[in-house]
Parts: C-alpha cells; sequence; structure tokens
C-alpha cells in the first residue's frame, strides 16, 4: 500500500505556532481578582460639651513613605521584611483614609465650630498634623501595628496646641487580609478615642480665631 506523505509549506509552520500559543494562553487560568477594603470610622462615644478649638479646624494628610503612600495593604514577613499584598488594597492609601476618619470623627464630636480639609480652602484657626510610621499586618504573630503622631497648631502662628504620639499592637482574630483589616478598624477607633481624650484637656491660646 502506498503511504501518504503531507509536506508542511514553510509559511504554515509559524502560523500553527502561533495558533498553539494562543490556545495555551486561553488555557492559563483568569488572574485572582482585585480586593479593596475601607477604613471605617467608629462615632465617638461622646462628644464635647463645647468646642475645645473654637473656629474653624483643618485636617490635614499625615505624613508618610515607602509602602504605605500605596494602597496595597502591607504585611511583615517572617525575616520582618515589609512586603504588599498583590490583589488585597486599600480603598484610599492608609494616610489618606486615616485624614478622613479623624475629620469625621472630629466633626461628629464637635471638637471645633468647623472641621474642614484642605480641599475645601476654608482659612483655618487650626491646623491638625501628623505622620504615620507604621500600618502593617504581621501574620506570624497574629496581629496588626498602628504607628502615628499626631499634632494640633495655630493657624495664624504656628503655636504648639498638641503633640502625642499613638501605638498600637491590635490582635486579628482570624486569618488573612479581611481579618487584618477588621484589626486594623479596632485599632484606628482605639487611637481616635485617645486622641480626643488628650485633645479634651489642652488650653488653647485666647483669641486665636480669625476675625
Amino acid at each position: 500500500m502506498n503511504k501518504v506523505i503531507r509536506v508542511l509549506r514553510p509559511w504554515r509552520l509559524p502560523f500553527m505556532a502561533l495558533t498553539a500559543s494562543l490556545l495555551t494562553a486561553c488555557a492559563q487560568p483568569a488572574p485572582p481578582r482585585d480586593n479593596f477594603y475601607r477604613l471605617t470610622m467608629t462615632a465617638p462615644a461622646q462628644s464635647f460639651p463645647k468646642p475645645v478649638l473654637p473656629g474653624i479646624l483643618e485636617v490635614n494628610r499625615l505624613d508618610t513613605d515607602g509602602a504605605l503612600t500605596e494602597r496595597a495593604l502591607a504585611y511583615q514577613e517572617a525575616d520582618g521584611a515589609l512586603a504588599r499584598y498583590a490583589y488585597d488594597l486599600w480603598s484610599d492609601a492608609p494616610a489618606t483614609a486615616i485624614q478622613q476618619n479623624l475629620a469625621e470623627y472630629l466633626r461628629a464630636a464637635h471638637a471645633a465650630d468647623e472641621v474642614v480639609t484642605p480641599d475645601l480652602r476654608v482659612p483655618p484657626d487650626w491646623a491638625l498634623r501628623g505622620r504615620l510610621s507604621r500600618f502593617e499586618y504581621l501574620p506570624a504573630q497574629s496581629k496588626v501595628a498602628v504607628k502615628l503622631q499626631l499634632s494640633v497648631v495655630s493657624a495664624r502662628d504656628g503655636t504648639l496646641v498638641l503633640l502625642r504620639s499613638y501605638g498600637t499592637d491590635t490582635p486579628v482574630q482570624g486569618v488573612g487580609p479581611e481579618a487584618a483589616v477588621a484589626a486594623f478598624n479596632r485599632a484606628m477607633a482605639d487611637v481616635l478615642t485617645r486622641f480626643a481624650a488628650d485633645l479634651s484637656q489642652v488650653q488653647p491660646p485666647i483669641q486665636n480665631r480669625r476675625p
């Protein structure tokens, strides 16, 4: 019996290779979807009987650097190195989210006659500034670490009214990013409560309010 031998023309070889590569690509699993998390604000347990800071308080975005400038959830590896999750992200960068939480919390607590953020471009009487140095998940220790510094100054002459540092190691009840986010929210609720308590003890300069 005669055998039929098929000879492939040279121009068909690249086409077949391209087809094979496309089929292989189609067979690859889809990448994981992005997961976004919010830093939620806990309502103050009680409000100030009268504004501690008469006038307008401007809450600025906290200064920070490194991994904390980005939205990816930061965590500490077993060797102590700081890393980021690829698909687990904050809805806003931590420094921005904390700024918004501070503004909402102090507004709800009536810490000042008005509480604003710089985007409103309202001349303030007081300015709240800060720096975020830690905001990370430690899986090996089942906790999150938060550390920040907050200050209140006179917007008129720069007089320092309050300067405090706050740090907390909050246990994570569970495993993974979702459990860590819940712990971050508890940690920030603790920080906001402590800051409000410190703010209630200040004696701001007299007649600081703008005419």
